[in-house]
This record gives structure tokens, C-alpha cells and sequence, in this order.
């Protein structure tokens, strides 16, 4: 009885230490690579592959992520579902995703906070097949009014129907007066069968982050039309915002420093390097032509603005049109866009501190 007595008292007391020891500690993976340094393991989840991420590639591929200890992976595909199905489940610590995808778990509880933005504006452009453009008489030096009524009656294609491009697209059309139920989207997943659906006369055209316009126009297929962030409203919006669990990013406050600082890193690389950019993250985008990669970059420069700081309009105006067409968006709830409750400017301030 006697020992029995002791040995739990052993085990008790080894119990509160280990606890005790744990406390404040940082929860995310950490190995020991071939030198022995310390590395943090984390991945980052996904809806698919878009060069609106590129500082996060352009990040892992320059070393911002080795040089602050991590060793990055990224879990691509699946769309927003899986980005917040990741995140949720702790497969994924860190999500880049358009703030669609944050509202509806929002809605629903799930308390999620966004640390950055990697684009400034709605990075989404329309492009019209040469076939619509002649039976519209319009053209890219068009005015925006005349081009954005060319959309009237259109049949597009987009990733899924319903989705952000085809949200953001309607709420456009109603701004300037078009009706947005004349327009008719189309799924098609991928750049490639939106212009071969232009090639083959299914689609007028297509909604989609670049490369898609450049690629269409290389092949003389259509032109981009509409770049979205010629709207006001669109050129102050956050897009694919790097967020986490709360809690997450509470007990990891020095490793989410770490992921700002990098991905800021990338940020200002690209801006500043679009060749070099575009030259380091070709294997992202297989089958793209690096020259394509470069002008589209440089087309999206604007877009990586600063650190990937953000703003309560910019978030207004990104949750507003997916409120307007809730029915086919799935957000009916809106958030309360205020800095710090869903989205924060700290941990680029604190990261990027002089």
C-alpha cells in the first residue's frame, strides 16, 4: 500500500511538471533539421492554385519562410469547403483564401481572425470572346459603362456557379445599371475549359484572376474586358486574407509574427521584382509561359500594397455583394467589420515594427 502510495505520487508529481513546463508554449510542430535549428513545421491551406497568392510562393521559393524557421507546405485545392474544413479540423494552421470563405463558419460560431491581405483589390477579370466583342461593337478601349453593359445577356463561364466571381460580377452589373439576372454563368472549372469554351463558341467568356485573360488573348481568343478593380468600390477590397483560428494565433503569437513577416517579405518582392517573381514560382503554374506570369504580375502590382495591412471599407465591400445575393452566396449574416474582431492590423504592425 505503502508504495502504491508513493509511485502515485511520483506520477502525480511528474504530471504537474510536464503541465507546468507546457504552459505559454507555442503549439505548433517544431523538428530539428540536418543543423540542428529548430524548424516549425506548418501548412497552409488552399481553394487552388491562383497567382493572387503569388507572395506566398514567391515567399517559400526566396526563403522568407526558412529564413524565420519554418518550413512551409501548401495543401492546394477543393475550394473554399476544404480551405475552412483544413483549418477547422487543425490539418491546416494557416488558411489564404478569399473572406468568403471566413464569413459562413463565422456565422456560425467559429471564431476566425484575419492577419493579412495578400491583394489590396478584386483581382477578378472578364474576358470576352473576339466572336462577342464583334456582336457587342465593343472592344478594351471601350468605355467602362459600355463594356460593363456588353455583360448584359452574356453567357460566362466561372469556376462554379454561384461562386465569388460570379457574385462580384452581378453586384457590378447592378452598380451600373445592368441587370444582373440577364447574365447566365456557366461551370467551368479552370482556365483552360473557360477558353476552350470560348474557342468552341459555349461561353461568351470567362471570370477569373489572371493568368486567364493574358492566356486567352495569346491564343486570340478573347480579350480582357473588364478588370474589376477599375470599380472604386473594388479597387479598396481585401482579397485572399491569410487567417486562423483565434486561438490558434493566440498561442502561437511569435509564429504567426513570423508567417506576416515572410509573406510581407513577398510581398514587396514581387511588387518589386515581377521577372525574377515570376521566374521563381513557374513550377506553381506548369504549362504558363513564364512572359505571361511576368505581365500578369506586374498588371496585379497595385494589388500587393504595402504589408498587406487592411481597412473596414475594404472588408464592407467585401462582404457587401456576397450579403446582396445571399440566396446564391450562402452568407446571410453580416459581421461586425470593425478592427479586431474579425480581422487585425497587429501582427503586421508588431512584425514590421521600426
Amino acid at each position: 500500500m505503502f508504495k502504491r502510495k508513493c509511485l502515485s505520487a511520483i506520477l502525480l508529481c511528474f504530471v504537474l511538471l510536464v503541465s507546468a513546463c507546457s504552459q505559454g508554449k507555442e503549439t505548433t510542430t517544431e523538428t530539428k533539421g540536418d543543423s540542428g535549428v529548430k524548424t516549425t513545421k506548418l501548412t497552409f491551406s488552399e481553394p487552388a492554385r491562383i497567382l493572387s497568392v503569388a507572395p506566398l510562393y514567391v515567399a517559400i521559393e526566396q526563403g522568407y519562410f526558412e529564413d524565420e524557421g519554418i518550413e512551409a507546405k501548401i495543401a492546394s485545392g477543393g475550394g473554399g469547403a476544404q480551405v475552412i474544413a483544413s483549418i477547422l479540423s487543425g490539418e491546416a494552421q494557416f488558411a489564404v483564401s478569399g473572406p468568403r470563405s471566413m464569413f459562413t463558419p463565422l456565422d456560425k460560431g467559429e471564431d476566425l481572425v484575419a492577419i493579412q491581405s495578400l491583394n489590396s483589390a478584386l483581382t477578378y477579370q472578364i474576358t470576352l470572346s473576339k466572336q462577342y466583342q464583334d456582336k457587342k461593337k465593343i472592344s478594351k478601349d471601350s468605355s467602362l459603362k459600355e463594356r460593363i453593359a456588353a455583360l448584359d445577356g452574356a453567357t460566362i463561364g466561372t469556376n462554379l456557379v454561384g461562386d465569388s466571381g460570379d457574385v462580384y460580377t452581378r453586384y457590378l452589373m447592378k452598380l451600373h445599371g445592368v441587370d444582373p439576372n440577364s447574365l447566365e454563368t456557366v461551370k467551368l472549372a479552370g482556365d483552360g475549359p473557360k477558353i476552350g469554351g470560348m474557342q468552341e463558341g459555349i461561353v461568351d467568356g470567362g471570370i477569373a484572376s489572371p493568368p486567364m485573360g493574358l492566356q486567352a488573348a495569346s491564343k486570340d481568343v478573347g480579350d480582357v474586358i473588364i478588370n474589376t478593380m477599375e470599380e472604386p468600390m473594388y479597387a479598396n477590397m481585401v482579397w485572399e486574407v491569410v487567417f486562423a483560428d483565434k486561438k490558434f494565433l493566440e498561442e502561437n503569437h511569435e509564429t504567426s509574427l513570423k508567417v506576416v513577416r515572410a509573406i510581407g517579405k513577398g510581398m514587396e518582392f514581387t511588387r518589386d521584382n515581377p521577372r525574377e517573381a515570376a521566374e521563381s514560382i513557374t513550377s506553381y503554374f506548369e504549362g504558363i509561359d513564364v512572359d505571361i506570369l511576368e505581365q500578369s504580375l506586374v498588371g496585379l502590382k497595385d494589388t500587393f500594397k504595402g504589408y498587406g495591412e487592411m481597412n473596414q471599407e475594404a472588408w464592407d465591400n467585401a462582404q457587401d455583394p456576397l450579403i446582396e445575393y445571399g440566396d446564391i452566396s450562402g452568407v446571410k449574416t453580416k459581421q461586425d467589420t470593425t478592427e479586431d474582431v474579425i480581422w487585425t492590423n497587429s501582427y503586421i504592425e508588431e512584425a514590421f515594427k521600426k
